[in-house]
């Protein structure tokens, strides 16, 4: 890589380990604050499947007890858990095993894919339900 002069630019590698998102950050914060109505535990999922989703609006595909042996919860404590999720939009389910549903992130919350994708993969479906939450006006993030 060289600038407008002819100079090499140095570069650096990334540090990530493997994948990263695009995340909306004040969602994440709305979703974490106490007002929200959401239990730790609801909020651990969160951010669970944030970092489970691969990229596009693919599920994340492993079954409800393979996830709860993973993060240390019983089966029927997930199952509330994702159905809470799923009722509030914060997950979203994108496909199915037999009769097993397959979900993922909302990608209103986190995105693995370009700008375009994104904007694509929202138009399906409708934003979260995050409790005591308003979406910023057209002047989007202030820092707060």
């Amino acid at each position: 890589m060289v600038d407008e002069f002819g100079n090499d630019v140095p570069t650096a590698p990334y540090a990530y380990s493997g994948w990263h998102a695009t995340v909306d950050k004040e969602r994440v914060r709305a979703i974490t604050r106490k007002s929200s109505g959401f239990t730790p535990a609801e909020k651990f999922m969160v951010l669970w499947f944030i970092g489970a989703s691969p990229p596009g609006m693919d599920p994340v595909h492993r079954t409800g007890k393979d996830i709860a042996e993973e993060v240390g919860m019983t089966p029927d404590a997930l199952a509330r858990i994702m159905k809470k999720l799923a009722r509030h939009r914060l997950i979203v389910e994108t496909g199915k095993l037999g009769r097993i549903k397959l979900y993922r992130i909302s990608p209103y919350i986190a995105f693995h894919g370009s700008g375009l994708e994104q904007r694509e993969a929202v138009r399906d479906w409708n934003p979260p339900d995050i409790p005591g939450w308003t979406a910023p006006g057209p002047r989007g993030w202030e820092g707060q």
